[in-house]
């Protein structure tokens, strides 16, 4: 279990970038590892967009312990890990390294691909248009049908925490150019293939090198090229990111003592849940295992698949242990930044009875 432990870094010193976001309300920055140079995300938890004040002070922790549990249950996680800017407001969040090399990989996000499709599509404005039916169709445009699962697995694992903001720049695809490139050059020169063949290996080289450049002066990719993504460039579903919007993190500390004392009030609590993503037919939000349930249903074999490995990780013990050692290495100077104890009991109510709802559903 020591790997599922969050490690504490001390970031103050790191070279800061500006983030560049599509949106979010969360404080967030790049910094640098000093030694590696490697990029790492440092997010604190939700601030007021108005006064700039922090509305969930533990949502970063939700962040963390939702990573470490998915982990656990062997879900492809981002993993998240405490760190501590004495400069920053907040001081105190989570971190995570890049998932891509930014001169060279490229995490496209959902929004990306549902606009593509639906140049029409305004997610603002079209909040009940983002159904599961939706991203279905504009990932099977854009010839990733393969993914379908993936999406069914991060409902899955909403379910279990709770995350009520799955929105479309909370999922993502990684493309690999530089890979895609290496991969060319090594079949150019051993390869045996006709004149045409290699000046065809030669043309998607020069794309996935266009691709690159784009990237670099973040300019956006058409829905031309972007259908060239699927075709000529190495990719894969990204871990499951961006989930801090969950465990009771928008709950009052006066909530939280009353609830865990309540099963009444945690099982309201968890039944009015609600998924960002919607079901198509229905204009109201679904809460999340009526969500499960529809999948069950029309999407049976992925669904069990994904259920089923829940319930072979799952120990309640382990669960436990996580989320009470989630803060052990935070120093003693950084105490009042600690999950209090009534969090922790929260946490562990809310992810255990959501389990073992999921379950008997096989």
């Amino acid at each position: 279990m020591n790997n599922l432990t969050a490690d504490f870094t001390e970031i103050t010193d790191w070279q800061k970038n500006i983030f560049y976001s599509t949106g979010g309300t969360r404080s967030k920055k790049i910094v640098i590892h000093p030694v590696t140079n490697d990029e790492y995300f440092f997010k604190g938890s939700k601030i007021n967009k108005k006064n700039g004040d922090t509305l969930y002070p533990t949502e970063f922790w939700s962040e963390i312990v939702s990573s470490k549990i998915g982990q656990f249950l062997q879900f492809n996680m981002l993993d998240y890990n405490i760190a501590y800017d004495e400069n920053d407001r907040q001081k105190i969040g989570c971190i995570s390294k890049s998932m891509v090399l930014n001169s060279e990989n490229n995490l496209t996000e959902g929004i990306t691909y549902l606009t593509g499709f639906d140049s029409k599509y305004n997610p603002e404005e079209d909040k009940n248009k983002y159904t599961f039916q939706f991203i279905q169709k504009a990932l099977i445009d854009f010839n990733f049908n393969e993914y379908i699962e993936n999406i069914i697995e991060i409902i899955i694992f909403d379910s279990i925490i709770g995350n009520s903001d799955r929105h479309q720049e909370n999922w993502g695809i990684i493309m690999y150019y530089r890979n895609s490139i290496n991969k060319i050059n090594e079949e150019l020169l051993n390869s045996k293939a006709s004149f045409w063949k290699k000046i065809d290996m030669k043309f998607k080289r020069f794309l996935n090198e266009f691709f690159i450049l784009l990237h670099k002066e973040k300019r956006e990719i058409s829905k031309a090229n972007l259908k060239l993504h699927s075709n000529i460039t190495l990719h894969k579903f990204a871990p499951i990111y961006d989930s801090g919007c969950c465990l009771g993190r928008e709950r009052e500390d006066s909530w939280v003592e009353k609830a865990i004392k309540d099963p009444q009030m945690i099982e309201s609590y968890i039944r009015k849940g609600e998924s960002e993503i919607h079901w198509e037919g229905n204009l109201k939000k679904r809460n999340h295992f009526e969500l499960v349930e529809l999948l069950l249903k029309h999407y049976p074999i992925e669904s069990q698949r994904n259920i089923t490995r829940v319930k072979e990780k799952y120990n309640s013990e382990s669960i436990k242990e996580i989320i009470e050692n989630i803060d052990e290495n935070v120093p003693k100077d950084l105490i009042n930044f600690k999950l209090s104890e009534t969090r922790k009991q929260l946490m562990f109510k809310l992810v255990t009875l959501r389990i073992e709802k999921l379950i008997k559903y096989l």
